[in-house]
């Protein structure tokens, strides 16, 4: 039989691709067959080193050609990829490296003060780094250099774990949801027919890649042997540059960019020949309808697909374009393979309408989380298990959000849905950002709570504001506070940190 596996998928398409365009970063190009080169070189230099199948390897690398073909040099290797946040403390990189028990250590010079303090503590890992090495670390350009660019000669199985993705801690301490090399290589071809990905594409990606989404469409295109420019961080004007530069048909942005995007002038977009745009997906978080409906109206020959997925799951469902416009607040039907059930609390399903927990089932959802088995014990059923998101799903099996399950907020004994007081908050010009979240009370045990960000130049009138939640929006709804601020709290994938939020207001004490 023979086994599905990034390893092969991925060796298969370089085949194919040989001196066609795989990977531009800066002013750097690297053909298919390049990259498979030096993913083999990195790959072999691993082993050479004494790594053994199944050893956990981190990256903290920023976005660029080294990151994918270290990513790819473990899948050929039989290695499980463990992806640093680079904006992490030593401390929180400590806990993550002795959490997933690494074996090796690959880290760019720039983040040496953020990580090697963390490292130092870890026994026997192995250090190498892109750039000027810490005495004692090897180089990576000189051990990569002296490595073989043949096929690692290494066993390599479906089961074997291609990385461990560490949530993104939006709600808790991050945990470690197992992914197998079967699960990403089917994910890929599901994400292709979903999406429409060809050889002919060329995608942008400029989110961090040590988030799941901008990393593994990434790999998506390089698996139907298309081109992928990848941008180290995101920049609104970059990122139309690059359209413009590299002939870009589609890109994965997050709502945070679509914003910034829409931010700019109708002139300064203008100012950019994005013809050959022809699709963007957007996902980690919901789509504003304002936001949808800015980027229709901005880009109206391109398709917008926004998606529902998770670093346990990858893409679960997708509102297609053509379900734009009739489908509000929706995130679509199910992808290839993947099932979904709305759950009450006491695990039955329930009918269609009625708000419950989301279930997920399909080869593309994770094996569990690593070193955790009462954690991942609570959240499976079988072949069925839930990310802690709530929704409910309408009579042609469309999906909605309604929130994660930490985020309700109770007051008084009573569900309140936080994005709903978001959506309407929104739909004030003078408001720019927005975050709903439950405060304590001494009363109502919680209440709801709105901090503001203003739109550029505005003043935000907070009695109108409420007037204009008390006309929609019933009254145990409508926040009991208001809070502005200049900006919100945002993990580098833009998703705002309401936990940090909820925090620093339960410091504050009981209103």
């Amino acid at each position: 039989m023979v086994e599905i596996t990034v390893r092969r998928a991925l060796a298969l398409a370089a085949a194919r691709g040989g001196g066609y365009p795989a990977l531009h970063c800066a002013e750097r190009t690297l053909s298919h067959a390049e990259l498979d080169a030096l993913a083999n070189r990195i790959a072999n230099a691993l082993l050479g080193m004494g790594l053994v199948r199944a050893d956990r390897v981190a990256l903290l690398l920023p976005n660029g050609v080294e990151y994918v073909a270290a990513a790819l040099a473990c899948a050929k290797a039989g290695l499980c990829m463990v992806t640093l946040n680079y904006r992490f403390t030593a401390d929180e990189h400590t806990l993550q490296l002795a959490d997933c028990g690494a074996a090796c250590l690959i880290y760019a010079e720039r983040f040496a003060a953020q990580v090697l303090p963390g490292a130092a503590r870890i026994g026997g890992l192995r250090r190498i780094c892109l750039g000027t090495a810490a005495p004692g670390d090897a180089g990576f350009d000189d051990l990569v250099a002296r490595a073989s660019a043949a096929m690692p000669d290494a066993a390599v199985s479906e089961q074997d774990l291609f990385y461990l993705g560490y949530t993104s801690g939006t709600t808790g301490r991050p945990k470690g949801a197992m992914v197998t090399q079967r699960n990403r290589a089917l994910a890929y071809h599901y994400w292709a027919l979903e999406f429409g990905i060809g050889r002919e594409d060329v995608a942008l990606h400029c989110g961090p890649f040590h988030h799941t989404a901008p990393f593994s469409f990434t790999l998506a295109q390089l698996y139907m042997g298309g081109s992928v420019a990848i941008m180290e961080q995101f920049d609104a004007h970059a990122a139309l540059r690059a359209i413009e530069q590299h002939r870009v048909t589609w890109g994965f942005m997050v709502p945070f960019m679509l914003e910034r995007i829409l931010a700019l002038s109708p002139q300064a977009r203008r100012a950019y020949d994005l013809g050959s745009l022809r699709m963007l997906i957007s996902g980690a978080s919901n789509l504003s309808t304002r936001t949808k409906e800015g980027i229709l109206e901005a880009f109206p020959g391109v398709a917008l697909h926004e998606f529902y997925g998770a670093t346990e799951a990858g893409v679960i469902t997708n509102l297609r374009p053509e379900d734009q416009k009739r489908k509000t607040r929706c995130v679509g039907r199910p992808v290839f393979d993947t099932e979904i059930e709305i759950r009450g609390e006491d695990g039955r399903a329930l009918a269609q309408g009625e708000i419950g927990d989301i279930w997920l089932c399909g080869p593309t959802i994770f094996s569990g989380y690593y070193n955790a088995p009462v954690k991942t014990a609570e959240v499976f059923r079988g072949d069925w298990c839930t990310i802690g998101d709530v929704g409910r799903v309408d009579e042609e099996g469309y999906l909605y959000l309604v929130d994660r399950r930490k985020d309700l907020i109770k007051s008084g004994g009573v569900n309140i849905y936080p994005v709903e007081i978001e959506e309407v908050l929104l739909t004030d010009a003078s408001v720019g950002e927005v975050a709903v979240i439950g405060v304590p009370h001494a009363v109502w045990g919680e209440a709801v709570h709105a901090v503001l960000v203003p739109r550029p130049d505005c003043v935000i009138d907070e009695a109108a504001l409420l007037e204009r939640c008390r006309s929609r929006l019933a009254g145990y709804k409508v926040p009991k506070s208001v809070e502005i601020r200049e900006v919100l709290p945002r993990n580098a994938n833009g998703k705002i940190l309401k936990r940090m939020l909820r925090d620093e207001c339960v410091a504050a004490g009981p209103a």
